[in-house]
């Protein structure tokens, strides 16, 4: 009889053993997340608040052992502030390696040549930066449009818009500086005038190799007084259309460069490195107009007559994105 109680308490014990490691284990784990928690950790906390702040979250369970292995770790004091996200069951080991490494949550978009600012502002609006309109609002301020650089960008979760805009600026001006070379002697005007004609010619070209030759015609067309007469400064004001139609052309909007000479009051898109390259050092031609041939190419003519000649080879009746 003995015997079997001592079995059937050696039995219990090993249970409870059994149970109280599982439990224990358990305890090692967070709770399950899954699309991901952001979870903020502020300078000023001591490892104690961080505990607390990580166990209100649900990414601990243990705050004793979370304790423990930081202090054994000798990782006291130096777990980094920033907002972390974190996934699945997160183990306390692993959350511990994030803090301690400052492993903070970051955001990454891309930028294509050739977006504006509301196009900007709706990608800053998708990852929950800030809102379309206050990016919009902002860059128009400022007078970003054409110096936010087309990049692929990572910042750290909860940067600023204004941050944001800092760094594509700073981007543009690198670029910018491998491609003009010394901009000491390029003033603010002329910078200007680069930048508007390279976004006109980023909207207007598709193919790297007539980037130079259409910038060359909205330059020929400058020193003639002549308007650009290009569909894509409509286009920045109604929207993108595949065809105009001629009362587009007729809209009464400083962005109109059928019915204005010059350039428009701001640059139309951020333009990328070939466009600006393009502005800066275009092609010598006698060119004046340009006509899509629906490829991706264009057709260059210097008279009017000739121009006309490929707009009824090419377009027929329709009004295309190229200087008519």
């Amino acid at each position: 009889m003995r015997m079997i109680l001592s079995w059937a308490a050696f039995g219990i014990l090993l249970t409870a053993v059994i149970i109280g490691s599982i439990v224990f284990r358990s305890s090692l784990y967070g709770e399950k997340m899954v699309q991901g928690k952001l979870v903020e950790i502020r300078p000023d906390l001591t490892g104690a608040q961080i505990a607390q702040v990580l166990f209100d979250e649900g990414v601990i369970r243990n705050k004793r052992w979370f304790l423990r292995i930081v202090r054994k770790k000798s990782l006291d004091g130096k777990l980094q502030a920033g907002i972390y996200e974190f996934k699945g069951r997160p183990y306390i080991g692993d959350v511990i390696k994030m803090l301690a490494r400052g492993e903070i949550a970051r955001v990454k978009f891309t930028v294509t040549e050739g977006m504006t600012i509301m196009d900007i502002g709706a990608i800053l609006e998708e990852h929950a930066i800030c809102t379309k309109e206050k990016f919009v609002n902002f860059a128009r301020k400022e007078k970003l449009e054409g110096y936010l650089f087309p990049d692929t960008y990572v910042f750290p979760v909860g940067i600023s818009k204004e941050a944001i805009a800092k760094r594509m600026v700073e981007r543009f001006y690198e670029v910018l500086n491998q491609v003009y070379g010394d901009t000491s002697n390029l003033t603010r005007q002329k910078l200007e005038k680069i930048v508007t004609i390279a976004s006109i010619v980023e909207k207007e070209a598709e193919k790297n190799n007539e980037r130079a030759i259409i910038a060359s015609v909205f330059y020929n067309r400058l020193n003639l007084r002549i308007p650009l007469q290009s569909c894509a400064t409509i286009m920045y004001v109604i929207g993108n259309k595949r065809v105009l139609k001629l009362a587009d052309l007729k809209i009464r909007n400083p962005y109109n460069t059928y019915q204005r000479k010059g350039l428009p009051p701001t640059p139309i898109c951020n333009p990328g490195r070939e466009s600006l390259k393009a502005a800066i050092y275009p092609a010598h031609t006698p060119y004046l107009f340009f006509v899509s041939k629906g490829d991706g190419t264009h057709q260059f003519s210097t008279t009017y007559s000739d121009h006309l000649k490929a707009k009824i080879l090419y377009l027929d009746t329709r009004v295309e994105t190229s200087v008519q």
